[in-house]
């Protein structure tokens, strides 16, 4: 695993990276030490929404916008993973958030879209795991410079509209009368290098609602309503159709499932589970 070349110099980025790399320190170091020379290619690292609360501006960030700071938060811990010679790919876990974050399946609306929310649910239905291409390599067929585009599930795949080297070196010959470049760029000629693609484990799940009462007897777990989430990764192939779990993830909107033209506007939501704790159910 390398370290990113690039860092954001942002104060309030700066700030997110210093705090995640205070939690790891202080609260996780003997964790990622104990997983030197396991040969597992990814780990779900879990960590405790409660212990992120004690850094400012990591509290406020994950609340406002958790994609970003997920992000940062496995920047560093690829880095500490990195110093402490653990071979693994990290996928952060944030488990035990608070009741805050508490909603019902039937509640959720498109206005909740990137919103953070734990769901108690019970599984209805498993699929197969698959996988998707999340991360792009292209080369240009004229100069060989490399392009790198990362991908959205469920979208049409998007590749590079031209090559910047090309486009510059097309900038200087501009005043020569003798060139016989356009004024404006081409379409650029690519093609992926495909082994150097990177790709996610996905699986969906069907859930619906679950209620229960202070005895964890369950009082209703209706199949109304279902909503679709997908879980990558380490757990891929951890879940079960009748189980019951709370499920900590992001809201999300995707194209609906049977669609028949790529420009439909049709919406549905889904959940991009973030981490599953089961929940010790009677019924």
């Amino acid at each position: 695993m390398s370290r990113p070349d690039e860092v954001d110099l942002e104060p309030e980025a700066q700030d997110l990276l210093r705090e995640w790399r205070e939690l790891f320190v202080e609260h996780y170091l003997d964790d990622i030490k104990r997983l030197k020379g396991n040969p597992a290619l990814v780990h779900g690292f879990e960590v405790d929404h409660a212990l992120m609360d004690r850094w400012e501006t990591l509290r406020r960030e994950f609340h406002l916008n958790p994609t970003r700071v997920l992000k940062y938060g496995t920047r560093v811990l690829v880095e500490q993973f990195d110093d402490q010679m653990v071979r693994m790919r990290p996928v952060i876990r944030v488990v035990g958030l608070s009741e805050n974050y508490l909603r019902r399946v039937e509640d959720l609306r498109m206005r909740d879209r990137n919103q953070l929310v734990c769901l108690d649910v019970k599984i209805q239905e498993v699929s197969n795991p698959y996988g998707w291409l999340w991360w792009t390599v292209y080369e240009c067929k004229d100069c060989s410079a490399q392009v790198n585009l990362e991908q959205r599930r469920g979208r049409e795949r998007e590749s590079p509209l031209h090559c910047e080297p090309c486009f510059d070196r097309m900038l200087e010959r501009l005043g020569d009368d003798d060139a016989s470049f356009p004024m404006f760029p081409m379409r650029g000629r690519f093609r992926m290098v495909t082994e150097d693609c990177k790709y996610e484990d996905v699986q969906d799940i069907s859930m619906t609602q679950v209620v229960y009462n202070d005895a964890n007897e369950v009082v209703n777990a209706s199949s109304k309503h279902p909503i679709i989430g997908t879980v990558t990764d380490d757990l891929v192939g951890d879940m079960e159709a009748g189980a019951y779990a709370r499920i900590n993830g992001i809201v999300r909107v995707q194209p609906v499932p049977d669609r028949n033209f790529s420009k439909d506007t049709r919406r549905v939501l889904s959940i991009d589970v973030l981490s599953v704790e089961v929940l010790a159910l009677n019924g």
